[in-house]
Parts: C-alpha cells; sequence; structure tokens
C-alpha cells in the first residue's frame, strides 16, 4: 500500500485535466472490485477497457452476494448455413438491461437447463457444463458409454423405474433433446464431489460426479410395461440438505441417499392429470409441489401442495404459504428456490418478499405456419398466497417456437 501511496503523489494529471483512468493502479482496483455486490455491476465493469479486465479477474476471491437470477432468452439451435450466431442474450429483471454473451460452445447445441451459474449443453450423445462468464468448460460423459447401475436394497414395493438399457434407448437424430432437467448439488469448480443429475427422455433418472467416466442410472432394470402400468415415470426431482427426490405421475415419491445407498417411498398420492409438474423446497425444508396447468401461457393455473408425512405415509395437501421462499420455474422443466433474505443484500434490497414464484411465459402467437409459430416472452410474478399474478418487464422479444425455450439462470463466478 505504500507503494500505492507513493505512486499516487508523484502521478500528476495530464495537462487537460483528463485523467487516464485506465492506468488505475492494480491495488486500487482490487480494492473496488471487493466492494463490488452485484454481478451486472462487475461484468460492465471488467468491458471497460483491456486493463481493466485483466484487473478484474473471472475469477475473484470475491464472491458478489446471491443475485436475482437472469432469464436466457430462446434461440435458434439449428440455424441455416452462414446464420449461425454464437450470441447468447441474458436479460436482468433486476436492471431491466440485457446482456450478450459469445458462446460459440453453444452453436448448433441445445442448452438444456442451468444450475448453480452453469449451462448444461447437449450435443448429440456429449454432455457438458459451461460457465457463460468466465467460459470454464467442464466435460461430462458420453451417453454412448455404457452406464454404471445403483442398485438399492430390496423394498416391500421396489419403484425403481430405471433400466440399465435407458441409455442406449436415447436418440440424437431428431433434432429433440433427451435432457429433460439438470441438478446439480454444488459449484463444480469448488466441490469434486458435485453431483450431476439428469432427468432423460423416457423420464429416467442418471447421475454422475465431476470426473466420472460414465453415468450411473438409478435402479435395477425392470419390465418397462410394468413401469407404465403402476406410473413409474419419473415427472420432478429436486435436491435439499444431501437428499434427492422425485415424483411420479401418481404423486408417489421416492427419496435417495447416494452417500449411503438408501432409497425411501413416501406413499402418496395426488391426480397431476397430464399438469406440468415441479418439484422443490421450502425455506424451512418442506417437500413442495407445483402444478402448471397452463404452462408456458399468460394464464395463472397454478396450484401448490405441500407433503404432510407420517413415516412411509404421505399426504399432498394444497397450500397458500411458502414463507419466505422465491420459486423460478421457468418453460424447460427447471424449477428452483431460494431464501428472500439471499437478496436482501443485493440490488434488489427490500422490493423482493417471499411467498412468489416468477415464471416466464409466451404471448399471443404473432403469426404462424406448418412451421411454427411466433411468439413474445414476459415474465409474470404469481402471488402464491391469492395467485395473483403481473407482469414485472415489457416483452423480451419475439422467437420462433422451434428455437430453444426461455430458462432461469443464476450467475456465478464458481
Amino acid at each position: 500500500m505504500r507503494n500505492f501511496i507513493e505512486r499516487q503523489r508523484t502521478n500528476h494529471p495530464p495537462a487537460n485535466g483528463f485523467r487516464d483512468w485506465s492506468h488505475l493502479p492494480s491495488e486500487l482496483l482490487q480494492l473496488i472490485s471487493e466492494k463490488i455486490s452485484s454481478f451486472t455491476d462487475y461484468i460492465s465493469i471488467r468491458a471497460v477497457c483491456v486493463s481493466w479486465r485483466s484487473a478484474f479477474s473471472t475469477c475473484p476471491s470475491h464472491q458478489p452476494p446471491p443475485q436475482f437470477p437472469w432469464l436466457m432468452l430462446p434461440y435458434n439451435p439449428n440455424p441455416c448455413t452462414g446464420n449461425d450466431t454464437s450470441l447468447r442474450i441474458f436479460y436482468d429483471p433486476v436492471t431491466c438491461r440485457t446482456f450478450e454473451f459469445n458462446l460459440p460452445e453453444t452453436s448448433r447445441k441445445r442448452v438444456v437447463g442451468s444450475s448453480h451459474g452453469w449451462l448444461i449443453i447437449e450435443d448429440g450423445p456429449k454432455v457438458s457444463l459451461l460457465n457463460p462468464i468466465t467460459k470454464a468448460v467442464i466435460r461430462l460423459p458420453s451417453f454412448t458409454t455404457p452406464p454404471n447401475i445403483l442398485h438399492f436394497p430390496p423394498l416391500e414395493e421396489d419403484l425403481s423405474p430405471y433400466p440399465p438399457t435407458v441409455l442406449s434407448r436415447l436418440t440424437y437424430d431428431t433434432g429433440e433433446p433427451n435432457i429433460f432437467n439438470v441438478i446439480l448439488t454444488s459449484y463444480p469448480t469448488l466441490d469434486r464431489g458435485c453431483i450431476v443429475m439428469v432427468l432423460v427422455r423416457y423420464w429416467n433418472l442418471v447421475f454422475c460426479r465431476v470426473g466420472d467416466e460414465c453415468w450411473t442410472v438409478l435402479g435395477g432394470d425392470q419390465n418397462q410395461e410394468h413401469r407404465d402400468e403402476i406410473g413409474e415415470a419419473v415427472l420432478g426431482v429436486t435436491y435439499h440438505d444431501g437428499l434427492f427426490y422425485s415424483i411420479n405421475r401418481h404423486g408417489k415419491v421416492a427419496v435417495y441417499d447416494l452417500q449411503s445407498c438408501k432409497k425411501e417411498l413416501i406413499d402418496s398420492m395426488v391426480p397431476i392429470d397430464g399438469s406440468h409438474c415441479y418439484l422443490f423446497a421450502s425455506a424451512s425444508g418442506e417437500l413442495l409441489m407445483l402444478l402448471d396447468h397452463h404452462n408456458g401461457s399468460e394464464r395463472s393455473g397454478i396450484i401448490v401442495y405441500k407433503l404432510i408425512r407420517d413415516g412411509v405415509k404421505g399426504k399432498w395437501e394444497e397450500t397458500h404459504e411458502i414463507g419466505d421462499t422465491v420459486v423460478f420455474v421457468d418453460c424447460s422443466c427447471q424449477c428452483f428456490s431460494l431464501l428472500v433474505n439471499a437478496f436482501r443484500s443485493g440490488p434488489i434490497g427490500d422490493r423482493m418478499e417471499g411467498n412468489r414464484l416468477f415464471h416466464p411465459y409466451n404471448t399471443k402467437a404473432v403469426c404462424g405456419n406448418e412451421d411454427g409459430y411466433l411468439f413474445n416472452v414476459a415474465i409474470k410474478s404469481v402471488h402464491v398466497g391469492d395467485l395473483s399474478y403481473e407482469k414485472i418487464n415489457p416483452n423480451l422479444g419475439v422467437f420462433h417456437s422451434t428455437w430453444s425455450k426461455s430458462m432461469w439462470f443464476s450467475p456465478s463466478l464458481c
């Protein structure tokens, strides 16, 4: 610091009266970076000039506090020759700003989910993680590599729906994604034991740890017809306090402890009736389920249930209170919750309140034909108490129905 003070004494401003801010001492820039509490500000400062960009590392020792998630807008994963672009647009609802990131890693590939600040990219059978801010990439096992099978101790009514051939049944020439939902248990660059849980086509769960050479299929080999008859197909999955929870189309819940290789079945029933189903945990640790009868539309057809447990028995009860929890749901089967207190120190401050969910939706089609239709994207805020909702932003642009779906993304530098 003494050297910094000495340089300041001798560093006189130029004759024209304007100081060259690009030559601020690195010690001062470091002090500034440690005071920044917004990812938006951090990204803007790194864009000022080359010297500031190099001084403000993409992986700083100081991590800004949790931020209100951004919305990644739809893009065309299969552009015509000559029209390919790697620009991906993110919208910050707090500042109403959009950010364009050049992400060649996503060119002609599908971003199928996000978790802990990382995008999950599917390229045929190849799967990878990408942090769009730091540009770090983590390769995951290929779906074509024969998987391991994780067998659980026999249960009185084994609801293990996952045959070992599930990955061999995936196809890669339809243009449709094979991954429906992804959950990371932690930041993969900070935790070597980070687990990546994936809900794949045919509604099965597979997982891997960062560094694994193959995926692991949950459960043993069961007859597919039997699975369909009893409604075993997994519709939703979440992670909380070291455990994974899944739900099938009858509302039955399975609890997985991968550390001790245990599975618990909760005999709970609720009619899902083809609705979009999401699992998440409240701030107090309650397991909650959200059913959306009008997924992707402006209407609010949302019902929230909480699981009331009595040993291995359970009952789903409708609730209008989720406390200090804020839920983020999108059109790509992703759902996660955050404590409202996580935003108290951020730019949104006291304007944030709990018992709410935020959901992007598609407005009326602008026009359409046999190849699809055009639509606008907006965001609605729904109060769980009375299900009233409001738009929190103007329309975010016009997109095509064959493009990727909008999804929430929590920026991170880890």
